[in-house]
């Protein structure tokens, strides 16, 4: 009798990055991310390690797709990741995966939509791309779930064969909704302000936040 394959099992390791490189990009791998598309993310405004909103992380790898060499710390090599979502029920989801709670107070998280001030173009990982570079090169569409050691040395090896595109797109786990993972080359298309930015606290988004949370089977605190 065969044994179980977990989501992790699935997806080996990536390619070297000179094989990527080789391989490389087809035109119905990539995604244009439009300046007129928002995009969401939650984020904490008190406490240690606060970023602004627009503002690239350059301490890593920490989360899927952090493209950062280990071990954690600061990359002396310039690589950055943003990490953002396409609906704010998806930035909410993904936020708030590790306990299932959405804190509204803790470290006073806001929730903020952004739209990039040029045209994005980013490798698309997501199940809905036109394209399937991840199954192309050897790899599967677990790189949207399996574990955070083996997407990030997937990250970095991208980030590395093709450092001119501005990220990546994919699923989220926990919504199943589009998300960006974005790295260095996209820091000049950050905007200086947003379409939105509320703390999650604020009375206005009380019924979003409740309804989002009825939806994913989170609590709300």
């Amino acid at each position: 009798m065969g044994g179980f394959m977990t989501a992790d099992s699935m997806l080996p390791e990536p390619p070297s990055p000179d094989a990527l490189r080789a391989l490389g990009c087809r035109d119905d791998e990539l995604r244009v991310i439009p300046i007129e598309q928002v995009w969401w993310r939650v984020h904490k405004t008190i406490g240690d390690h606060v970023l602004a909103w627009n503002a690239m992380r350059t301490y890593g790898p920490l989360l899927r797709f952090d493209p950062h060499a280990p071990p954690v710390g600061e990359d002396s090599s310039g690589k950055s990741v943003w990490y953002g979502a396409i609906s704010p029920d998806a930035a909410l989801a993904e936020s708030f995966q590790f306990d299932r709670t959405i804190d509204r107070q803790l470290g006073r998280p806001y929730l903020t939509g952004l739209s990039f001030t040029r045209p994005l173009r980013v490798l698309d990982l997501a199940a809905d791309s036109t394209g399937a570079w991840v199954t192309r090169v050897g790899g599967t569409y677990a790189i949207s779930t399996g574990a955070h050691d083996i997407t990030q040395r997937w990250a970095h090896n991208i980030a590395e064969a093709v450092p001119h595109i501005d990220g990546l797109r994919y699923n989220s786990r926990f919504a199943g909704a589009p998300c960006l993972a974005l790295f260095a080359p996209a820091t000049t298309a950050m905007p200086e302000r947003p379409r939105l930015s509320l703390p999650l606290s604020h009375p206005d988004l009380a019924g979003r936040i409740a309804g989002a949370a009825g939806r994913l089977g989170y609590s709300v605190v």
